[in-house]
């Protein structure tokens, strides 16, 4: 028990300093506006109960997060605003399928 709390602490802390390092790494000194805000999107995948235990049983050491990002172009922000629309537009509809 001792162990996965332990697991979970560190990753927490791990997780929250790479968000805030990211965060840190956009920071734009101009005031802040809807179009200069960066937003960084952090996504794991849920581990099945045999994958935690096998987690916390090969945790012997220091654990390792290695975060690594680049700086898009125009064109690939572009791209990923445009796809962003999309799937909120698809999901609007659903919505008010589903509710209608």
């Amino acid at each position: 028990m001792t162990s996965t709390f332990k697991t979970s602490a560190i990753l927490t802390a791990a997780s929250l300093a790479a968000v805030l390092s990211i965060a840190a790494a956009f920071h734009v000194p101009a005031p802040a506006t809807a179009s200069n805000i960066a937003s960084v999107t952090v996504s794991a995948k849920r581990m099945s109960a045999e994958q935690k235990l096998a987690f916390d049983l090969d945790a012997q050491g220091v654990q390792t997060v290695v975060i690594s990002t680049k700086r898009l172009s125009a064109e690939q922000k572009l791209a990923m605003a445009q796809e962003d629309r999309a799937i909120q537009v698809a999901l609007a509809q659903k919505r008010t399928r589903t509710n209608g």
